[in-house]
């Protein structure tokens, strides 16, 4: 009896040595000679999709992943990671659909008791870390292993099981069956199953030989980088060659994938972005990431130029912009209205922008023509001026007209108290706020913000070196520092026209010429 008992362990011990031999990565537990642990690596022949649903604003996530802390609750438990496939209705058209080529491994634990294989069948239990697996398909998959040691005559059968399980990580273990066109799991996945999927295909990316498209070279994937938007691959030598060149000289609209007639189609295992087929009518911004240029890599000053060049020239194609008043900033300013619509707009004012450039108002124009009040409002994104996008002036509240009204509004003694503002007044360069020199010097401090600037110019000058700006031979106030010295009213007269005159440095100019006495 006792020599059946040692031939029976004998049975289950060369079983589980021939299984060490042809997988070598097999674990055996040194407490227990009879079990043993594996990974099986999960990658279907074609990408899995699975969709990550948006969180709902202001709640809380509906599927949030609570480990088991018993084997007596873990049913409990399991019901939260119950994710079904399900069909792709226009509803989830613009949610996060990913396809997946690498999923977390499957681990595979093996115990083989006394009595196998002839009496008791093996004990399988398999388990995945980030539990993107339903629990459903993992009870069927532990049950598959009973099945087949029944159907073998009751033989060995962990080899068979092992092909079983990898047969079912090829084929995706069957989640998409029945119509079903992509697996949903919750938003708390996305973040651990995208970045192992990008660390699992960049490991065997860099095993791979490629060649360059531009210097038509084989490079080891090493030293190359796949494009995310086409997957083209060139060596990160070319590609920094070029994309630098293009950066330094301010071509910002050829930093993009540069094989000849490339559309940029997603390739195999990418992000589908169901937003940009919806709009295919529109144009496609085909330029790289900054993200994608650090990974290159780039510098980080030449990719920060690239953001600014692009932001640069996104905001003068965009009709929707409007600059900032205050002329030593005229920073780009968007309103409330404009930043809720810019998701919808910003690729159509693209192509209609670059012919009608930034949006101008006429304060005089029809009503009809003019925004309402309530969507006046601009703040400047480089110095968080507010201010009103019709009259340019600091912002008013929605329930005061714009200033200067509309002339058929304004009455006689308020069209010569406005002409002589125009006239005998000059405009604080911050806060437009309106000042007369009544005597003195032109170096003016504005009694409502004290920004120092010039009367004869509105031109805000440095508050540590005030007489710089009269100074300079550029200067248009070159040597006019004492004009006006007596003041600038109703007696002085006409020669000087009022304040603003030149907004900046000219060139060489003679003064006199510019500017009456």
């Amino acid at each position: 009896m006792a020599d059946d008992f040692e031939e029976a362990e004998d049975e289950r011990a060369v079983e589980l040595s021939s299984i060490e031999a042809i997988y070598p990565e097999i674990v055996i537990d040194p407490s227990d000679p009879f079990s043993a642990s594996i990974d099986i690596r999960i990658e279907p022949i074609t990408p899995l999709p699975i969709l990550f649903p948006a969180l709902v604003d202001g709640g809380a996530p509906s599927d949030v992943l609570t480990p088991p802390t018993s084997e007596g609750n873990g049913e409990a438990h399991s019901a939260r990671r119950d994710f079904h496939a399900k069909s792709l209705t226009p509803d989830y058209q613009a949610q996060d659909l990913h396809y997946i080529s690498h999923l977390p491994s499957l681990t595979l634990d093996i115990r083989l008791p006394e009595g196998y294989p002839a009496q008791k069948p093996p004990i399988f239990n398999v388990r995945t870390a980030s539990f993107w697996l339903p629990e459903m398909k993992l009870k069927q998959l532990r049950a598959a292993g009973r099945t087949i040691w029944e159907e073998s005559g009751r033989d060995q059968v962990v080899f068979s099981y092992m092909d079983y399980l990898r047969e079912e990580a090829d084929s995706g273990f069957g989640l998409l069956e029945g119509g079903e066109r992509y697996l949903e799991l919750p938003q708390s996945l996305k973040i651990s199953l995208l970045d192992f999927d990008l660390q699992a295909k960049r490991a065997k990316f860099v095993q791979q030989t490629f060649e360059c498209g531009v210097c038509l070279e084989p490079k080891k994937g090493l030293v190359c980088h796949r494009l995310l938007l086409c997957s083209h691959v060139f060596c990160i030598e070319c590609l920094q060659d070029f994309f630098n060149t293009c950066i330094t000289e301010g071509d910002v609209a050829n930093v993009k994938c540069i094989a000849p007639n490339c559309g940029n189609e997603p390739g195999p295992g990418l992000v589908i972005d169901n937003n940009r087929r919806k709009n295919r009518r529109r144009k496609a911004d085909r330029t790289l990431e900054p993200s994608e240029l650090l990974q290159i890599p780039l510098d980080q000053e030449t990719v920060q130029r690239y953001v600014m060049l692009k932001r640069k020239k996104k905001l003068e194609s965009d009709r929707t912009t409007i600059y900032c008043p205050r002329q030593w900033c005229q920073g780009p300013a968007r309103s409330q209205k404009t930043r809720s619509s810019s998701q919808e707009s910003d690729e159509e004012s693209d192509e209609e922008g670059q012919a009608s450039g930034p949006r101008e108002y006429d304060p005089n124009a029809n009503d009809d023509t003019m925004p309402p009040p309530q969507e006046r409002l601009a703040i400047c994104e480089d110095c968080t001026f507010a201010f009103c996008k019709v009259c340019k002036a600091s912002w008013h509240g929605e329930f005061i007209s714009c200033f200067p009204r509309k002339q058929h509004e304004l009455t006689s003694e308020e069209l010569a108290s406005e002409e002589y503002m125009t006239m005998h007044t000059t405009p604080c360069p911050t806060c437009n706020a309106r000042c007369q020199k009544t005597m003195g010097c032109n170096h003016m401090i504005c009694f409502k913000c004290s920004s120092h600037f010039c009367y004869l110019c509105s031109f805000w000058i440095d508050q540590n070196n005030p007489y710089e700006h009269f100074n300079t031979k550029k200067s248009p106030c070159y040597m006019r520092l004492w004009e006006l010295e007596g003041g600038d009213g109703a007696d002085v007269g006409i020669g000087f026209a009022g304040g603003v005159v030149n907004h900046g440095f000219l060139e060489e100019t003679d003064s006199d010429e510019d500017f009456g006495d």
